[in-house]
């Protein structure tokens, strides 16, 4: 009997990996992570062609641009890099404050850094029980006012004045960026939108489980820590 000839799949080349890529078809029972984005992979997708090599990435990780400019960061561009430019090899994300250990857009100027996810975040989006739309904002509602810190209306957290949060300025209704700003099962206007923010809520407890392993690699760390106010309002005085 004839042994069959191996299929010979077109290869491609990207600069954040050393050995070709082709072309895969990501289930989501694969429980495969992104190396660019370190989200779930699924759909199509990129794989390392040599066999003991484990690296992924979703095609929408593959076409980065290599440069962007950011309404959160307006006066510099943010450069793609394949890796975090520290000696930890890791980073704390500016947009959401959760670690990253992989690409990155950056600023070398600012030290500014936000996940390539983050980078991409919808300007609005609408939850069920909400009645308006919120919209993206870089830096907490309270920022700026002495004495005060933001809460979170979904999970009652405080949110650091520095990071983005959806807000509702009618309302004065705001959430953190990702588990919190819509549901599971929400549908967004945009198709591209739609897919990058279901695609982090599936794997935001993931992330939160690993953000405990990054946070004993790193020698600096960062101040991330939440408090729990029940259900006392969002707007919390502190007394000095």
């Amino acid at each position: 009997m004839a042994s069959r000839k191996p299929v010979n799949r077109p290869s491609v080349k990207h600069p954040s990996h050393k050995h070709p890529l082709h072309i895969f078809k990501a289930q989501e029972e694969d429980e495969i992570i992104c190396s660019g984005c370190e989200l779930e992979l699924t759909g199509e997708a990129f794989k390392c062609t040599k066999s003991d090599c484990d690296y992924f990435l979703h095609k929408s990780c593959f076409d980065l641009p290599r440069e962007i400019n950011h309404k959160s960061h307006p006066n510099h561009p943010l450069t793609l890099l394949h890796s975090p430019p520290y000696e930890s090899n890791a980073y704390g994300c500016d947009a959401c404050g959760q670690y990253g250990s992989s690409f990155i857009y950056h600023c070398s100027k600012c030290q500014y850094d936000v996940h390539v996810g983050c980078a991409f975040l919808p300007e609005t989006v609408q939850r069920e029980d909400h009645e308006h739309v919120l919209t993206l904002v870089f830096m907490s509602p309270c920022k700026g006012r002495e004495g005060m810190v933001f809460m979170c209306d979904v999970c009652k957290e405080t949110v650091s004045e520095n990071l983005w949060v959806y807000h509702c300025k009618v309302c004065d209704y705001g959430t953190h960026v990702h588990s919190c700003a819509v549901y599971e099962n929400h549908v967004t206007e945009k198709g591209r939108e739609e897919e990058a923010v279901l695609e982090a809520l599936r794997i935001e407890s993931l992330r939160n489980a690993r953000m405990e392993l990054e946070n004993m690699r790193i020698s600096n760390k960062i101040n991330n820590s939440v408090i729990h106010f029940g259900e006392e309002p969002r707007y919390h005085w502190v007394r000095k």
